[in-house]
């Protein structure tokens, strides 16, 4: 390496050293971390078994080595060039270990109390479509984020299930997909394709709102997922992202909760049936347009390659020293909260949330997700348990060791027709390392603390009961033992608890670095 660097600094073009010898220096930096949890854990789009921790310590330390030695000849050689790549490294080293730790250990805040003071600069703009959906809710006062998530959660899961059976089961889709959606759908087909099996939405976001001045309004949806496909010549699993353009009549008025995620006919209510001419079969009408209810236009694949879910790479933890994000106009949303629900309490929230949170950990940490099934809505669980299958296939296990919350902050409060949602930034530490069936840590550390934090939204029926959110592991319904079955059910009471009928639960999980409020 010191032969190609002096090869450099003797021809035409020595500026190139600069970026030869701070590519290592970068590289030592952005793997510290391992990033790798519930809410956010692994490089969703990521693929193959991955290095081993010792490996990438390995290389750690040969960088560190080689990075010492150019410093150290380019000082002497090449003063010009190598002392102030010198102040450089000691900068980079002082900010990484010394002020980057101190923010991150002292910049949010406390829990002990109902409030928390703000972080520095929290009232930066947020991004989202805020203005946009409360438009909407003038012309629609049904509309309701959450709902609509949960629809298109459901529809991508079920189109995607559908076309693996060919394009006869993907047209019972139609009163929801258009011809060219659903013809966008079947062309993705591998010759021979048998089944599209393990769907999983990943993330989903919207990206573009558009049309609430006129009859018809449009959102844009980005998706993030992964599918395996069954063909004669086995599996294979994909990393996909698509847009998805939805567009239904603006002043249509949304079906409630049951009705919205059934995927029925949307206009009578009854099972998905073609009859005639593609109509269904009980209300005898066809359905072409977002007449009744959210009609996709088109899909448009922007990326799909041939891999699964990476459990073992090694990806810094981004934005816990960002400042909060605030929907605009916070405080006067959290009086007007409390004005409305006076039997509401911080504390008793923040006990819920910090025992929906440690479940969470728990249940990651033990690869037991079932333990988790009464605190997350079905989508949110779905994508969770995806990852836990994908640890138990690969004989890996990622551990979170002594974890604790150690700041919780309230940054956005919502109400709508149906549901009620809090987002909390919550911030945590722990030892996070990712072990194998031997017990042999293959990425993480279980000797660095790791500090981390992240944006979690609960969500609770409006109409449901004016009590204490519960902080113990009873239903929120009847009272007995917390004990439900795949869908959620109370299995004393039979009332479906993870759909924020009875108390809070834990609706979606954003990263630091992605959340835009």
């Amino acid at each position: 390496m010191i032969k190609a660097i002096k090869r450099l600094l003797t021809g035409q073009h020595p500026e190139r050293v600069l970026v030869f010898c701070c590519v290592p220096l970068l590289l030592l930096i952005l793997n510290a971390d391992v990033f790798a949890r519930v809410g956010g854990g692994q490089s969703y789009g990521g693929g193959g078994d991955g290095g081993s921790g010792d490996g990438a310590a390995g290389a750690i330390l040969w960088l560190v080595f080689q990075l010492f030695r150019i410093l150290l000849y380019l000082t002497i050689e090449y003063p010009l060039i190598g002392i102030p790549l010198d102040i450089i490294v000691v900068a980079g080293v002082f900010y990484f270990f010394f002020w980057r730790r101190q923010r991150i250990q002292t910049g949010i805040f406390s829990t002990a109390t109902g409030t928390a003071p703000a972080l520095e600069n929290s009232d930066i703009p947020t991004g989202g479509f805020v203005r946009e959906f409360d438009q909407l809710r003038k012309f629609d006062p049904n509309f309701s984020e959450i709902i609509f998530t949960d629809f298109c959660y459901a529809l991508y899961g079920k189109a995607q299930e559908a076309r693996g059976r060919g394009a006869e089961a993907l047209d019972l889709y139609s009163p929801y997909l258009s011809d060219a959606a659903r013809s966008s759908l079947v062309q993705r087909n591998q010759p021979g394709l048998k089944e599209v099996k393990g769907v999983i939405v990943g993330s989903m976001a919207v990206s573009s709102v558009r049309g609430l001045e006129t009859p018809i309004v449009q959102i844009g949806v980005l998706f993030e997922s992964n599918y395996t496909e069954v063909t004669p010549n086995g599996e294979s699993s994909f990393y996909i992202r698509e847009r998805w353009d939805l567009e239904r009549k603006r002043d249509v008025l949304s079906p409630e909760p049951e009705q919205a995620r059934a995927l029925h006919c949307p206009r009578c209510g009854a099972p998905l049936q073609r009859g005639n001419a593609g109509a269904c079969a009980f209300c005898n009408t066809r359905i072409d347009s977002g007449e009744f209810q959210w009609y996709v236009s088109a899909i448009t694949l922007l990326d799909r390659e041939d891999r699964g879910p990476l459990l073992t790479a090694d990806v810094p933890e981004v934005g816990t020293e960002f400042p909060s994000v605030f929907q605009p106009g916070f405080e006067n949303a959290r009086v007007e909260f409390e004005r409305n629900h006076p039997e509401f309490a911080w504390n008793d929230f923040y006990a819920r949330a910090n025992l929906i949170f440690s479940e969470l950990q728990a249940a990651w940490s033990t690869l037991n997700w079932e333990r988790a099934r009464p605190h997350e809505t079905d989508s949110i669980f779905q994508m969770h348990q995806y990852w836990i299958d994908a640890y138990r296939k690969q004989n890996l296990r990622n551990v979170l060791d002594r974890f604790a919350v150690t700041a919780m902050q309230p940054v956005k409060i919502k109400e709508d027709a149906f549901y009620n949602s809090i987002t909390m930034r919550i911030g945590a530490q722990g030892y996070d390392y990712t072990v194998d069936a031997s017990g042999r840590v293959v990425s993480g550390s279980k000797d660095r603390l790791r500090h981390w934090s992240e944006y979690w939204t609960f969500i609770r029926n409006r109409e449901a009961k004016p009590v204490a959110a519960r902080a113990d592991l009873n239903c929120p319904n009847c009272g007995a033992p917390l004990k439900v079955n795949v869908s959620g059910i109370c299995a004393f009471c039979n009332g479906k608890i993870t759909s924020g009928e009875f108390d809070w639960v834990l609706s979606r999980i954003e990263q630091d670095e992605s959340y835009s409020g």
